[in-house]
């Protein structure tokens, strides 16, 4: 096998849709957690709100309107959505029917967007509903585009933590599955405080028993989370409060090219990758707080795709590339349309020798060696060339540059 499109395992990992922002690096002035709950299920009021009352933590529930509003079975009613709006709580929007926004009409995209906002400020509080979450954390331009006529900020599901100069329309959030383990969540909690950064924390369901779907979490553990939060010391806020100390930015600032990652996913950016990998690497980074590492084994990739950028627009692919501990790593950058190809290198030949162990390297491709230099791409692979097992690689600073 060589460096093929595989959209069957592309076709599976489309819930991770468009990444944040990465230009952001300016801390706060101290660490801040968020805790947020999706949807509007009962258990959020029967289960994790006197958790969360017993600790003073005040939380940002995303509801489904229509659930609230028209009963649904499993879903928090009118009068506890008021009560919690009373106990200082913030309430945003999550849509009225929790639909893929990407896939509506844009008569559908405005129902869901204005009709949900406007019902919470008519039946819970003025105020609410300023701040928004899209559904299946999945946007596009159109999306954005509307939402910010409807909405204050966007919390996407984009892993990672957020600081003063992050777009508030692309706040990163961790979701809490079910298989997630409260020392995994200790671990974000610690480089919160660390970075001086903003980590929100992601809910949905609970349960007291054994969870049997992914969105469930087990309330041993949620209680367990809140109080390592508590024994911290870190601040908690609401999503409108982390807002108001922010810079306010709308928009990625100007930047020496389209960024793929950098710290985080680039804007418009969607992670397909199968290959085991992390978004978050602490320890081995080239520049600002966090890198990616991945494991190329049999053939498995980083996959990053995007809705499309005219390559005509750009001279180089520069990114930087680190060999771990081994080294000599065989791994391929390959640009992609769709299913057709538009060029590709082994890293090593680009670099003009191996992938070396212990040391960041930059590398700088330009689209005219790929034969690629006009036209759309919507996909960069960066890949294993081998077939076999080799040792983690990091990348850096992944960006196209313009001419």
């Amino acid at each position: 096998m060589a460096w093929m499109n595989p959209s069957a395992r592309a076709l599976c990992a489309a819930v991770l849709l468009c990444a944040s922002s990465a230009f952001a690096a300016s801390p706060f002035a101290e660490g801040m957690v968020s805790i947020t709950l999706d949807d509007g299920w009962s258990t959020q009021y029967t289960i994790a709100r006197p958790a969360l009352n017993s600790r003073a933590i005040r939380s940002t529930y995303f509801l489904v309107t229509d659930a609230v509003a028209q009963g649904w079975g499993g879903y928090m009613s009118l009068a506890q959505v008021r009560t919690l709006y009373a106990e200082n709580n913030e309430i945003a929007s999550h849509t009225r029917t929790h639909a893929d926004l990407t896939s509506l009409t844009p008569t559908q995209l405005t129902s869901e967007l204005h009709d949900s906002r406007a019902w919470l400020a008519a039946n819970v509080g003025a105020v609410c509903g300023k701040d928004f979450a899209s559904p299946y954390g999945a946007y596009n331009a159109s999306v954005m585009t509307a939402l910010k006529s409807e909405y204050s900020s966007h919390r996407t599901i984009n892993a990672g933590r957020n600081y003063r100069d992050t777009v508030i329309y692309e706040l990163r959030a961790n979701d809490v599955s079910s298989a997630v383990t409260v020392a995994t969540v200790k671990g974000w909690i610690n480089q919160a405080i660390a970075e001086k950064s903003w980590l929100i924390i992601l809910f949905h369901e609970f349960t007291s028993g054994t969870p049997t779907r992914e969105t469930q979490y087990k309330t041993t553990n949620f209680t367990s989370i809140l109080n390592y939060v508590k024994s911290t010391g870190v601040r908690t806020v609401t999503v409108s409060e982390g807002l108001a100390l922010m810079d306010g930015l709308t928009e990625p600032p100007p930047s020496v090219g389209t960024v793929v990652y950098d710290d985080a996913m680039g804007s418009n950016f969607q992670d397909w990758s199968w290959a085991t990998h992390s978004l978050d690497e602490s320890v081995t980074v080239h520049a600002g707080p966090t890198a990616l590492s991945f494991e190329p084994d049999n053939w498995e990739a980083l996959m990053f795709h995007h809705t499309g950028l005219d390559l005509s627009l750009y001279q180089s692919v520069d990114l930087w590339v680190h060999g771990g501990t081994t080294g000599g790593q065989q791994v391929r950058l390959a640009l992609f349309h769709d299913a057709t190809p538009l060029g590709s290198i082994n890293l090593a030949d680009a670099l003009g020798h191996p992938i070396a162990a212990g040391t960041w390297q930059k590398v700088s491709i330009p689209l005219s060696t790929l034969g690629a230099t006009s036209g759309t791409v919507n996909d960069f692979y960066v890949q294993d060339d081998s077939g076999s097992d080799q040792g983690t690689v990091y990348v850096d600073d992944f960006v196209l540059v313009p001419h």
